[in-house]
């Protein structure tokens, strides 16, 4: 039996032998290229510029596409020839994406989706409205003028599309705008009773109605006969007071859509026309309780007319609706751009891609000299210092038809053009299937990122929640990070309109330990309508991932 001096002896010896290799290790590494003697900042070649990259294809022509859910994004085309097929042959116009895998399941449609608009009721269910002609032969859809379609997301995989045939707009809507209230129902309103390049007297669709379909029917609007003829896909927003803000053309009205009233005529925007088909791009700026939800609105781009070669416009205007008298205020757009998409990023700034610089919304030679270079703007920063320029750009053409939306990690999915018909992939400016994630600097300001957890499914007005957070290497405790808490609704991406999209900062109070997070939901329907939105948490400007939240007038109002 060994003694206790000797057991001592061996512990010292292996103790001074871990010692010695200690300190040889580090004596290695003080000469080693590969190790750091004291910890480093950590920094990326993206951290100015962003990321673009190619990953996943579409399978169907991006005409228009919603985000379902933390993981699935919704595709909806014309029918029309698609790569992705039945097994008889028949095209797919419509596909559910997944974000995960970057593959897509095909989904059947009855009729004919094209030129459609869609939002989401209160409950959860998505809903498109109106579309095209009755196609035959191959390519086999009946008529989509007033179709309403629903869809309702789910995460397994097992949502099909239901459409009825005695479930039906009042009017046939070809390019039609739809905005979801705060009642928790639709807004659907103008177009035109059936497909043409610009709108015309007699096809004009001067009126609204609602879905579900409310007592009064369909609704006369004089302003969509005052704005003819570039009045299709008017941009429309629900404000703070209840009203609306609605805009076509180069004209814009605050409306009372309950009570069909024009509660103010705003000055018209300087420039061009900025609605389909000499399009432009709108963005009502983030809502923040700081400032008690004022409401300014921004619109960029459009052409100058409805000529092949036409100029772009370079030019965006912004508008305070808080202003005793409202008037624009004209900042350049960087670049001349048509057809342009501008989202919301989590941290409130809005991104901007895709478009051409000649030309105005249509097929066929139409668009020309896409624009490759995204644009970032800083709405709380001074004119003449809101733009960010300089960041990844990319090689793909996309004009007519593409889309774009914010998903859930804080990069920005884009897709889809088609400006030729039928789809041609060896055209000039081919009908694209590649996808596009674009990463922005956020992302590449630090080695870590803010987590979340513990995120209620769904919360009321006014409601006040705990969330759990790890801030990781970005704050610790003792230390006063700038933390800011909003949610993000994308909307309905189409024709480079964002149809519900919103951004509403939310009051918070971060706990003494930076691991848990206070929120108040917004205060009421009219800051942000009932239904599903991405909760952001950003600690000094870098995101955590977003996590789908709910906002009901009651919990149970939510059927999916």
């Amino acid at each position: 039996m060994r003694s206790i001096a000797w057991t001592v002896a061996l512990v010292t010896l292996l103790g001074a032998s871990t010692q010695a290799q200690k300190e040889q290790k580090e004596e290695r590494r003080d000469f080693s290229p590969f190790y750091w003697s004291q910890s480093q900042q950590f920094m990326s070649p993206y951290a100015s510029t962003g990321k673009m990259e190619q990953i996943g294809r579409t399978g169907v022509a991006a005409m228009h596409a919603t985000l379902l859910n933390e993981n699935k994004i919704l595709i909806i085309d014309k029918a029309e020839w698609n790569e992705a097929q039945f097994d008889s042959g028949q095209s797919a116009f419509s596909v559910e994406y997944d974000l995960e895998t970057n593959d897509y399941r095909l989904l059947p449609l009855e009729t004919n989706t094209f030129c459609s608009g869609g939002g989401f009721l209160g409950n959860g269910t998505f809903i498109s409205t109106g579309g095209g002609e009755r196609v035959g032969r191959t390519w086999k859809a009946a008529p989509g003028w007033q179709s309403i379609r629903h869809f309702n997301p789910s995460l397994d995989g097992s949502s099909e599309w239901n459409e009825f045939t005695t479930g039906k707009m009042v009017e046939n809507r070809w390019y039609p705008t739809v905005e979801t209230l705060p009642e928790g129902d639709l807004f659907i309103i103008g177009g035109s009773i059936k497909g043409a390049a610009v709108n015309r007297d007699e096809i004009n669709v001067p009126s609204y109605e609602f879905w579900p379909p409310r007592s009064q029917g369909i609704v006369d609007m004089p302003f969509l006969n005052e704005t003819m003829p570039y009045n299709l896909y008017p941009f429309t927003f629900v404000l703070p007071d209840g009203n609306m803000f609605i805009f076509a053309n180069n004209q814009s009205i605050i409306f009372d859509y309950n009570n069909n009233k024009v509660v103010k005529r705003l000055p018209d925007i300087p420039g061009v026309p900025r609605s389909y088909p000499l399009t432009g791009g709108a963005l009502m700026l983030p809502l923040d309780p700081a400032n008690d939800y004022n409401v300014e609105i921004l619109i960029c781009g459009g052409s100058e007319k409805m000529k092949n070669n036409a100029v772009a416009d370079d030019t965006c205007g912004r508008i305070n609706l808080g202003d005793e008298n409202p008037k624009w205020e004209m900042d350049t757009f960087v670049h001349k751009r048509l057809m342009p998409d501008g989202v919301f990023l989590p941290d409130g700034t809005i991104f901007w891609a895709n478009g051409c610089q000649r030309g105005w919304a249509g097929y066929n030679g139409r668009n020309h000299d896409p624009t490759f270079e995204p644009l970032i703007y800083n709405p709380d920063e001074k004119k003449g210092e809101r733009w960010t320029t300089g960041l990844a750009d990319t090689n793909i053409a996309r004009m007519y038809h593409s889309v774009a939306l914010t998903i859930p990690d804080g990069r920005v999915w884009i897709a889809g053009s088609n400006s030729v018909s039928p789809p041609d992939v060896l055209a000039e400016y081919p009908t694209e299937f590649r996808v596009e994630y674009y990463s922005p600097p956020y992302l590449f300001k630090s080695a870590t990122r803010p987590l979340i957890s513990h995120v209620p499914r769904a919360v009321t007005y006014g409601q006040s929640f705990d969330i759990l957070v790890n801030l990781g290497e970005l704050a610790q405790a003792g230390s006063d990070p700038e933390i800011k808490v909003a949610i993000l609704r994308p909307g309905f991406s189409t024709h480079s309109m964002h149809m519900s999209q919103r951004y509403v900062v939310l009051k918070h109070t971060i706990d003494s330990d930076l691991q848990s997070i206070t929120i108040e939901a917004p205060p009421n329907a009219n800051i942000f309508p009932p239904g599903s939105g991405f909760l952001y948490v950003l600690c000094n400007g870098v995101p955590a991932k977003g996590a789908e939240l709910f906002v009901e007038h009651n919990v149970e109002d939510l059927m999916i």
